[in-house]
């Protein structure tokens, strides 16, 4: 029954190639009614198709729809031979997805991380390419030197084909940056490796334009004033924007404001010198109790700029927040890893609509304009999302997005190259583009690339194949061989240490910064313990933006301070540190004799928040632009000292409201856009001496959430983070649950009602 299966499949792939042909062509209603009675049947035919034998409980419909069972059915290839490994944000569930038979035994872990969607990639490949060897290793948190480590680590470790869905969005945006710059450099260095990118899910949260001035210095978005953006009570957004000067070279000021009803309600302005990145990024959080319907908008600081090209990519939590899709532009889309020309950047279809992208898939072209301008054409390929995944880790068991279509070409490639294992990847991937099946216009397409790969086509093809170069059997026979990675994990520690990365403190003690760290975590340092001291010696804590489909935080803490059990914390010393780019640089909850000291905390949202929390003593510090809050102090709090520090440029400098007795003594407080809400006191409150620790014991936090990973006494965590609404491995469409009214200033301007659910979903 599977073969006569296989050869009606063979039959439906034939009249559906005909029929994609014909409708790009836009030809007419009946061949489109042919193209859906032929998608019904082939629905019905593979009902009955068993799965590969041993693949698990979960298994990849892409697996057919690439012909890559018939490849294995006709030559017994399985990929042996050829490791692939993976670099996505963790390999949690890895042991449940052994366990079903979704996993072979022999995985190789060289770091793991937080989340589960590296082990739902692997399952994919393995249902593939059953015999492949695989290979994992974490992104590293966000820094970019970390990942192009990752990279190295697993071609070290035996990997010819790496796939990675990490999506970056601080990256350059008009030329190469840090990353794609050494996988350049990698691939030339290594004929018999393959990287393969997620080309990303930005479609529908990306604008690109020339800057056209209003008559009052801002941007015309088609002669709209800004993006409508919806934000329902506690959502969440992040907004990136960046123009077309030299990265790190920036002279032309632009900045980057959310304003309802046109007063500002958020901030990015840092200044561009000369020798300054051309960007401007915030947070927002809507901490109201109400609806707000909100405007993002680009103002040029001064007349004598240049009108430059800029590009937006916004980042909500998909459940509160609204962006109105009319203003946004889809094509150029692609930015991070996905855009270097060797890289096989891969775009999304579903099963059900082999022919149409899906809309949240990132479009080309890749436009740059350093060294030169040039255009790339990216993506290069498409493969399949929306498939069945085991679920293991808590990873949802339909896999959604691009995430989900670039490890079925990594499986895909493993299968042909064990084939032919002398084929350079120069080769290997012309012979890929050259054999697939044309989904969008003739040749190369901005939303399809050169369209879905056909296994069978490209089997044929290398069977004829005779490389100029081919690669020594050291290079085609590389064997697999478990490293250490040099990026190490949260270690449970005794005594006076050194801060490296995310970490959990739980015992009184000292500890030291011991490097800049660059971290994407929901929280990097977490204290749940009094009598700590925590010593910056002029080191940097940034936190950075990162996409995936599981639970990408948004609301990012530098230092959260709380306890546990919601008790008291006592004697917390933070001193001598720059902290920015999170959402709260330091945050405190329930504490007695804080102190914070020499510190610099700019361009978070907001600096320093105080929340029932008592006799503490804030001195000495820099809270500057911040994009809501330089200082709050709030819910009950009393009896704190804020004195000898400069709070300027931020949107409100201070708010005290729900506060007692707080006292302002020699501080700066300048040039902060919106009037500041206090009630400085006449007398200063009776600090306490502060106890110095004598040692300290961070738990480990391998999936880095602020909690810890001890199995004896876990603390529970306090609150939930906010996830990323549209992340790079994302496939739904917002599903919202309000519906928007319109509101009485811009009666069609913002969101119109809109539904509970949607279709296409």
């Amino acid at each position: 029954m599977i073969i006569n299966n296989l050869h009606m499949y063979d039959d439906y792939m034939g009249r559906t190639e005909s029929i994609i042909s014909e409708t790009t062509n836009k030809t007419n209603e009946k061949r489109l009614t042919n193209l859906i009675i032929w998608i019904f049947i082939f629905f019905i035919i593979i009902f009955f198709i068993e799965p590969v034998p041993g693949a698990g409980n979960a298994y990849t419909i892409g697996d057919i729809i690439l012909k890559t069972d018939q490849l294995r059915n006709l030559t017994g290839a399985d990929g042996s031979g050829i490791g692939v490994g993976v670099i996505s944000n963790g390999a949690n569930g890895l042991i449940q997805a052994q366990q079903s038979g979704d996993l072979p035994e022999n995985v190789i872990i060289l770091m793991n991380g937080r989340g589960s969607e590296g082990t739902a990639m692997m399952e994919i490949i393995h249902d593939i390419a059953p015999g492949a060897p695989l290979l994992y290793h974490d992104f590293g948190g966000g820094a970019q030197n970390d990942f192009i480590y990752a990279v190295e680590s697993l071609i070290d470790a035996g990997a010819r084909i790496i796939v990675d869905d990490v999506g970056f969005l601080q990256v350059p945006y008009f030329e190469d940056g840090y990353t794609a710059k050494n996988l350049n450099r990698i691939l030339d260095e290594h004929p018999e490796v393959i990287i393969v990118s997620a080309a990303g899910n930005n479609a529908e949260i990306h604008y690109q334009g020339r800057f056209s001035n209003d008559g009052m210095g801002y941007h015309s978005f088609d002669m709209v004033r800004g993006i409508p953006i919806a934000i329902q009570p506690g959502g969440i957004f992040s907004a990136f924007l960046q123009w077309d000067d030299m990265y790190g070279r920036s002279s032309n000021d632009y900045n980057l404001y959310l304003e309802e009803n046109g007063e500002m309600i958020a901030l990015s302005e840092r200044l561009q010198d000369g020798s300054s990145l051309p960007e401007e990024k915030f947070t927002y959080i809507n901490d109201g109790n109400r609806l707000v319907q909100s405007e993002l908008r680009i103002k040029k600081e001064n007349s004598s700029a240049e009108d430059k090209n800029i590009e937006i990519f916004i980042n909500a939590q998909k459940d509160k927040v609204y962006i109105t899709r009319e203003h946004l532009v889809i094509e150029d889309s692609i930015i991070g890893q996905a855009t270097v020309p060797k890289v096989l950047s891969v775009a999304a279809i579903s099963p059900e609509k082999v022919n149409a992208i899906e809309r949240y898939s990132s479009h080309g072209f890749v436009t740059l304009s350093y060294p030169d301008s040039s255009v790339r054409n990216k993506p290069d390929i498409t493969g399949i999302n929306n498939i069945d995944v085991s679920g293991a880790g808590e990873f949802p068991k339909k896999f959604p997005g691009t995430s989900a279509a670039a490890p079925h070409i990594a499986g895909l490639m493993a299968l042909e190259w064990s084939l032919f294992p002398t084929i350079p990847a120069d080769n290997m991937r012309e012979v890929l583009l050259s054999t697939t099946l044309e989904l969008g216009e003739p040749g190369w397409d901005p939303a399809f690339g050169y369209g879905l790969p056909d296994a069978m086509k490209m089997y044929e093809k290398l069977q004829g194949f005779n490389p100029e170069n081919p690669l020594d059997s050291s290079l085609a026979q590389k064997s697999i061989q478990p490293i250490q990675s040099m990026i190490e994990p949260p270690v449970m520690l005794s005594g006076s240490g050194e801060i490296t990365g995310p970490v959990i403190i739980t015992s009184p003690g000292t500890y030291t910064l011991g490097k800049d760290i660059t971290h994407s975590a929901g929280s990097i340092i977490t204290i749940m313990s009094s009598d700590v001291i925590i010593q910056g010696e002029g080191k940097r804590i940034e936190g950075i933006s990162v996409q995936f489909i599981d639970n990408t935080p948004i609301d990012q803490n530098a230092i959260l301070i709380q306890s546990p059990d919601f008790g008291k914390l006592k004697n917390v010393v933070i001193r001598d540190m720059v902290i920015e780019g999170t959402t709260n640089a330091i945050i405190g909850k329930q504490l007695d004799q804080l102190h914070i000291d020499s510190c610099t905390l700019s361009h978070n949202t907001i600096g320093i928040g105080l929340y029932g929390s008592n006799n503490s003593l804030i001195e000495n510090c820099l809270l500057s632009g911040n994009s809501y809050k330089g200082l709050a102090i709030k819910d009950g709090s009393s009896n704190n000292l804020v004195k000898r520090n400069t709070i300027e440029k931020n949107l409100y400098g201070i708010d005290t409201v729900g506060s007692v007795n707080t006292i302002l003594e020699d501080n700066i407080i300048q040039d902060n856009r919106r009037e500041d809400i206090y009630t400085p006191k006449d007398s200063p409150p009776v600090i306490g001496p502060t106890i110095i620790p004598t040692r300290v014991i961070p738990c480990p936090d391998m999936n880095y959430d602020g909690i810890c990973d001890d199995p004896n006494g876990t603390p529970q965590p306090t609150n939930v983070l906010a996830t990323s609404s549209v992340p790079y491995s994302y496939s739904e469409e917002i599903t919202m649950t309000t519906i928007y009214s319109h509101p009485t200033d811009h009666p069609t301007y913002y969101p119109t009602s809109h539904p509970t659910s949607c279709s296409y979903c």
